[in-house]
């Protein structure tokens, strides 16, 4: 009797609705009964959801408050005529933006992956901004060029690092440092210099200023939190009180309360006649505040390594400070990625409160507007939709590059 045997080739197809966008439904949408009417129940209100919102944003919804305030919500008030009196000064900022597509340009050829995403997605957004509906007044076809120029801009850094040696990573970070610093120059100006008339501080605003004080919060935060972090949990007796008399201090006072303060107190640690302005007393305070909990964070991560590693460290005749620099801090640090995103996430938020010490960021510029503006009071729901949009875009880039280092570094894997 012939017996046929089984295909021994390959895998046999799934079974029938187990498998591809079927399967996938059927086992994450209708697995049960319940599962099953949760999933219709849900669909019908986000269906209605999103009908009745579309429907407003797109038929109800009077938009045109977003192009009248138009580059107020990038620069506040830096291109009026009391700032920058008989000068078109609204490209300089522009020229700073510049700066900073050619730098990105420069991270995706080194980073490259993620870097590229980003890169291109900020020069293709700040080429757009070159086609908003503007008036002449607020941007000439100057500023316009420069704007579209963002293109050309990332991929000139992206070819720097391709075919040439110039560009390293330590080599970035300075650049880095330095585009920094050449942007707070073009904005501040320079006296006597033909076309950077000295703009005052006061006039500093919208959403430039939201992204200068949580860059310089950021980047100043993480190494301060590292020392207080280490200090913490320091054998010596007064640097370690220091450190968590500090850390306590700025974690139990609300950060509205300390920029009030800031008016008073940061004179109180520097000369008196060592310039200060209201942007760099905000600065110092977000920056401590922010230092304070990204302290604990990497606190934390630091006590949720094995003491195994520590003693084998010694057991090899590693230093203390090499154990805790080259073994301890880049697990603690690598373990906590998350935590320390949140941290510059909720930083990027709070410069929003900058307005308590009458600074005029992106939501401030707004409100503000709508206030002097009362023809303007029905918008006010598009205005603050378009506001939360905004941060949005910020916040959600921020996680997904967190999510992408995370990937990359095999975070939560062994």
């Amino acid at each position: 009797m012939a017996v046929t045997n089984a295909p021994t080739s390959g895998q046999l197809p799934p079974p029938r609705f187990e498998g591809g966008i079927a399967g996938w439904i059927r086992e994450n949408l209708f697995s049960s009964w319940f599962n099953g009417a949760l999933t219709v129940a849900s669909s019908v209100l986000i269906i209605l959801a999103a009908w009745f919102c579309l429907r407003w944003a797109l038929m109800d919804a009077d938009w045109s408050v977003i192009a009248t305030i138009g580059g107020g919500f990038f620069i506040g008030q830096y291109n009026t005529e009391l700032a920058c009196p008989g000068q078109n000064c609204f490209w300089r900022p522009q020229a700073g933006l510049l700066l900073v597509t050619a730098l990105l340009g420069m991270v995706w050829g080194v980073v490259g992956g993620v870097g590229k995403k980003v890169a291109l997605s900020v020069a293709v957004v700040s080429a757009l901004m070159a086609f908003l509906p503007y008036s002449s007044d607020d941007m000439g076809l100057d500023v316009r060029i420069l704007l579209f120029i963002n293109l050309p801009a990332v991929l000139a850094g992206w070819a720097l690092v391709r075919y040439t040696s110039l560009i390293t990573v330590q080599r970035l970070v300075v650049f880095g440092i330095i585009t920094f610093l050449l942007i707070l120059l073009l904005l501040r100006g320079l006296p006597g210099v033909p076309g950077l008339q000295p703009v005052s501080v006061v006039n500093w605003g919208g959403l430039t200023l939201n992204l200068l004080l949580a860059v310089a919060g950021i980047v100043l935060s993480l190494p301060i939190g590292i020392a207080l972090a280490l200090g913490r949990r320091s054998n010596l007796p007064i640097v370690k009180l220091l450190c968590v008399i500090f850390i306590e201090i700025f974690r139990g006072v609300p950060l509205i309360t300390l920029l009030f303060m800031s008016q008073v107190l940061v004179p109180l640690a520097f000369p008196e006649d060592f310039p200060q302005n209201s942007v760099f007393r905000a600065a110092i305070i977000i920056t401590l505040f922010s230092s304070a909990y990204m302290a604990e964070n990497i606190r934390g991560g630091l006590q949720a390594l094995s003491r195994g590693q520590v003693e084998a460290a010694r057991a090899l005749g590693l230093a203390g400070w090499q154990t805790t620099l080259l073994i301890e801090l880049p697990q603690a640090i690598r373990n906590v990625i998350p935590a320390i995103v949140g941290q510059f996430i909720a930083l990027f938020k709070d410069t929003s409160l900058v307005y308590i010490i009458g600074m005029l960021d992106v939501v401030e510029i707004g409100r503000a507007f709508i206030q002097g503006n009362p023809e303007y009071l029905d918008n006010a729901r598009e205005l603050f939709i378009f506001l939360a949009i905004v941060f949005w875009i910020f916040t959600y880039s921020m996680s997904y590059v967190s999510g992408r280092i995370e990937e990359h570094m095999g975070v939560g894997r062994r």
